[in-house]
């Protein structure tokens, strides 16, 4: 299994790594750990292109936290605000996205896709037991040349020592984004596989994670998670389904 191939398989799991990660953190920053973190986590997902394999992935992570400063592996976060329930961070996120010709034979005869960095913002409210977010991204490696935007919303429970957390939300993928990773060019179209142009695609989103420090003196968290995608992804001819699957299991603790 190539580097890229391993990368390829957590796309849709990356958000879920950022989520595990950032659960360890605490609203208030004078109350937050702070310190280098390590852990490791195991990855399950799916893709909506045709024949392509659903993998389970070990993680290792190294992180670390600091008054404003937080680093969990590629994702690096900076608070720029923090009042009253909300914060305001600076991000560089991967785009864990893209395929090479022979993850599937859908793709063969067809220039790879490359993964990519991007920059961005996020801005957070925690209120009570709610936790609403947005965030915004831009390619920074002009691999797509795009931007995504996501917006969510999540409700915790807590129930003796473990805090479960369902959240819904949603995910903006500009044209470019859709047609660099499920759009066909004229030159790569067969009789088996049409030119498609890919536009824009709102894709929605639920999870479900359930986190407790019980054991092992860290943090455990387990999310599980569903994406429908937008038609204009999957009515490309690459894919052969409009929904995804990911789940992942982390256990971070600080040194």
């Amino acid at each position: 299994m190539t580097f890229r191939k391993r990368i390829k398989v957590t796309s849709l799991t990356a958000p879920l790594i950022f989520s595990a990660m950032a659960s360890a953190q605490q609203p208030s920053a004078a109350q937050q750990p702070q310190g280098w973190m390590w852990g490791f986590g195991i990855a399950a997902s799916q893709d909506v292109y045709t024949d392509f394999d659903n993998r389970i992935v070990p993680i290792p992570i190294i992180g670390y936290t600091g008054e404003k400063l937080r680093v969990y592996g590629p994702f690096i976060g900076y608070e720029l605000y923090r009042e009253q329930g909300f914060t305001l961070d600076a991000q560089l996120v991967p785009v864990f996205a893209g395929y090479e010709e022979d993850d599937s034979a859908v793709f063969a005869g067809m220039d790879d896709r490359d993964f990519s960095y991007a920059a961005g913002i996020a801005l957070n409210y925690n209120t009570g037991s709610w936790v609403y977010s947005l965030s915004t991204n831009a390619d920074v490696l002009s691999k797509f040349d795009g931007y995504q935007a996501s917006a969510r919303v999540g409700k915790q429970f807590r129930i003796d020592n473990f805090m479960i957390e369902p959240s819904v939300g949603v995910n903006y993928q500009d044209s470019n984004y859709v047609d660099y990773y499920y759009g066909v060019r004229p030159e790569e179209a067969t009789a088996f596989r049409s030119t498609y142009r890919g536009d824009s695609a709102l894709n929605t989103e639920v999870r479900v994670a359930v986190s407790t420090r019980q054991f092992l003196g860290g943090m455990t968290r387990l999310e599980v998670g569903a994406t429908f995608f937008d038609d204009s992804i999957s009515d490309s001819p690459l894919t052969d389904d409009d929904t995804a699957l990911s789940a992942m299991l982390v256990y971070t603790r600080f040194f």
